[in-house]
Formats: structure tokens, C-alpha cells, sequence
């Protein structure tokens, strides 16, 4: 196949169909490890429902510090799972069924440090630029301990009511251009992101804007899916009007298991199913 061209209605065939032969051992990387291990010590070490408690928000600043401490320990390494998990789902369905799932999920514990360690550089990055552009507009009424006018305040709101929406669709387009990068590595058994995103950005070149009105259009059907289940979890749990109980949680927490299976399903079979219809050379073997 060019991979000038891509079919949508063939990517989405490849991506539901990604896990067929393996099933098992793609159940094994992504709900195993990817949902049910961050689940368990998210119970077991961050307290589970007295993580909310709010004596122990308002128990001092030193216990508050060390809580938030280890929360984002824990986040961190929640994080490294669940993308572990979904770098060895995508080494299971490229090895043409030469890696076993040991083996891919050793390589995807380890290709998910120097994807965080990206991660984090970009959202730092980002950081320094969203504070030097709005710290910047903020900074000169603050020093001068004045609040903006109304008419700042209202062209602010105006630049943002605009800028938003730029900004996201700026955020779909690049996911359009980098959504390969993630199988690349995993096809390609290599650690190095910059690998991945070059070629990503590479192969997608031709087929950027149908990819962008792909995930564009997925991106609606989910969101109108999570209103739905957001909307039905919601009544369930505060019809009574007061604060869930123990039951309610129990139930919060059999929901997100349920709702976090197709979603991370649909992380690792989107992008599969798009590299795959690119037609890159290293990936004609990826259903075998």
C-alpha cells in the first residue's frame, strides 16, 4: 500500500481486529497490568477511599506534603504500567508471534521511561511558554498590585474563547502526526522516542488530514459516551443527595474497571490499525 493514502474504514477494520490470535496474552498486558495492578495499589498503598478524607487534607502541612508525595510517587508509577502495558500489547501484535508475553512485557515496562521522561520535558516546555505568554499579560497588574480593567478582562476572555479552541484542535492535529510513534517503537523493538516520532511524522505526512478528521470524529462519539455513563453513574451514586458511601465507591470503582477496558483497548488498537493502513514495511506482518 502507498503510504501516501490511507483508508479510515480500513484503519478502524485493522484496529478492531489488532488482537485476534493473542487474545489472552493481550488481556494479560493491558487489563492485567494496565488496570488491574495500578487498581490494586491505588487500594492497598494510597489508601483508597481515606485518600479522601478530609482529616487527612487538613492534618498538617507536613503530613499533607508527604501524602502528596507519595500520591504523585504513585501516579508515576501507575503511569509506567499502564503505558508499559500498552507498549507490550503493541510488541505482541507486531512480533509476527516471536515475543511471548514476558518478553513484551519487559520491553514495555522500559520503553515507558523514556516516553515519561519526554512527556514530562514537553509538559515542562509547555509550561515555561503558557506562563511567559498569560504570567506575561497578568504579570504587569499584579506587580503593580492593580486588578486588570474590565475591558482587559473582557478582551482576555474574548482572546481566550478563541485561542482554546485553536489550541486543541492544534493538540488533535499533532496526535494526528505522532499517533504512529508508540507502535513504530514497539514494531521496531527500540527505546528511542525520537526514533519513533520521526517516523510517525514521517508516514503521516500525506494522510494527516484524514487521520485529523478521524480522531476528530472519535473523539465526539466518546465524549458523547462519557456524558451518557457520566450522567447514569452520576444519579446512581448521588440520587439520595449526600456524599457516596462505601457501596457507592464500591460501585464507582467496578465502573471505572469496566469503562477502562474498551478505552485502553481503543489506545492500542487506534494507533495499531493506522500504522497499519499506512503500510510501513516493518508492520505487514502485524495480525500474523
Amino acid at each position: 500500500m502507498d503510504v501516501n493514502n490511507i483508508s479510515i474504514s480500513q484503519a478502524w477494520s485493522y484496529a478492531t481486529s489488532f488482537f485476534s490470535g493473542r487474545a489472552a496474552e493481550h488481556a494479560i498486558a493491558l487489563i492485567g497490568v494496565g488496570i488491574a495492578v495500578p487498581l490494586i495499589l491505588q487500594l492497598a498503598l494510597g489508601g483508597g477511599m481515606a485518600a479522601f478524607d478530609p482529616a487527612r487534607m487538613t492534618s498538617g502541612a507536613g503530613a499533607f506534603a508527604a501524602f502528596s508525595g507519595f500520591a504523585i510517587l504513585l501516579g508515576l508509577v501507575n503511569y509506567i504500567l499502564q503505558t508499559g502495558s500498552y507498549f507490550a500489547s503493541w510488541r505482541l501484535g507486531f512480533s509476527d508471534g516471536q515475543e511471548n508475553v514476558g518478553g513484551a512485557l519487559s520491553y514495555g515496562l522500559i520503553a515507558a521511561l523514556p516516553v515519561l521522561l519526554f512527556t514530562a520535558a514537553i509538559l515542562f516546555v509547555i509550561g515555561i511558554i503558557g506562563f511567559l505568554l498569560f504570567g506575561g499579560a497578568f504579570a504587569p497588574a499584579l506587580l503593580s498590585g492593580r486588578q486588570p480593567s474590565e475591558s482587559a478582562l473582557a478582551g482576555m476572555g474574548f482572546a481566550m474563547l478563541i485561542l482554546v479552541p485553536l489550541f486543541l484542535l492544534f493538540i488533535v492535529w499533532l496526535a494526528a502526526r505522532l499517533c504512529c510513534t508508540g507502535p513504530i517503537m514497539a514494531d521496531k523493538r527500540t527505546f528511542n522516542v525520537l526514533t519513533g516520532l520521526s517516523e510517525s511524522w514521517r508516514i503521516t505526512g500525506a494522510a494527516q488530514w484524514k487521520i485529523f478528521a478521524y480522531f476528530i470524529l472519535l473523539g465526539i462519539a466518546f465524549l458523547v459516551i462519557a456524558m451518557i455513563l457520566g450522567a447514569v453513574v452520576g444519579f446512581s451514586v448521588f440520587a439520595s443527595g449526600g456524599m457516596p458511601g462505601a457501596g457507592s465507591m464500591v460501585g464507582l470503582i467496578v465502573g471505572s474497571i469496566v469503562m477502562s477496558i474498551p478505552v485502553a483497548y481503543l489506545q492500542v488498537g487506534i494507533p495499531a490499525g493506522i500504522y497499519r493502513a499506512l503500510g510501513p514495511v516493518d508492520a505487514g506482518s502485524v495480525f500474523a
